[in-house]
């Protein structure tokens, strides 16, 4: 079976998983704190949007004849998911949710950022590394644009949003989770060897990115 994978379907598989242990981490925190109450939102995200991606190696969960489409529905169900728990435990506990929310993505983005120290010696080998994590549809929706790049910068940009069908789809405080994934594109940046600054400016439907030498 594994002869029909690329290793871009590793790549974006073990990008999909990242993003389900992000969610598990969060879920942990709030059921830490909130018990009960914390695990009914889990089971009903679960129940509405899908169960988790099982703990076995990608040939031998994936639909060989759908390669494409087995990966897309993934990435719908641990978007959506997330956003459904994110943003019900948020409207139930406020800004201690929010607390708890944020230090989980900022202990991700600091991990991940120490596996890529001497890989990001660019602002175009940082905009690299962050890609090998952080989830951004399928390679093939070309969501990114990189538009100017030199030693000290790299901006990219994206027109309207590849995540908000899938937030939505999760009824979800579209306001909150783009904060969030902007820490967690921060806290990395910043947790570099080479530190780097991410900034960020609006446009009406496009969105320009930058990333620079601090």
């Amino acid at each position: 079976m594994s002869a029909f994978l690329a290793p871009i379907h590793t790549w974006l598989f073990n990008k999909i998983k990242l993003a389900q242990d992000l969610e598990k981490d969060i879920v942990n925190l709030h059921i830490d704190k909130f018990k009960e109450s914390a695990i009914k939102i889990q089971k009903e995200a679960n129940d509405i949007y899908g169960q988790y991606i099982e703990e076995k190696p990608l040939e031998d969960l994936i639909d060989v004849n759908n390669i494409h489409g087995w990966l897309q529905d993934r990435i719908k169900e641990v978007e959506s998911r997330s956003a459904y728990i994110i943003t019900k435990y948020y409207d139930m506990y406020g800004e201690e949710s929010r607390d708890l929310t944020e230090s989980a993505y900022i202990s991700q983005a600091i991990k991940c950022a120490q596996n890529e120290n001497n890989k990001s010696d660019s602002p175009e080998n940082a905009y690299i590394s962050l890609n090998n994590y952080i989830l951004s549809g399928m390679p093939c929706d070309r969501a990114n644009s990189v538009t100017e790049k030199n030693e000290d910068y790299i901006i990219y940009e994206q027109n309207g949003c590849i995540h908000r069908k899938n937030y939505e789809n999760g009824q979800g405080n579209l306001e909150y989770l783009y904060e969030l994934r902007d820490l967690w594109v921060k806290t990395f940046m910043e947790s570099l060897n080479t530190k780097y600054l991410y900034e960020k400016e609006k446009l009406d439907d496009k969105t320009i990115n930058k990333i620079r030498k601090a």
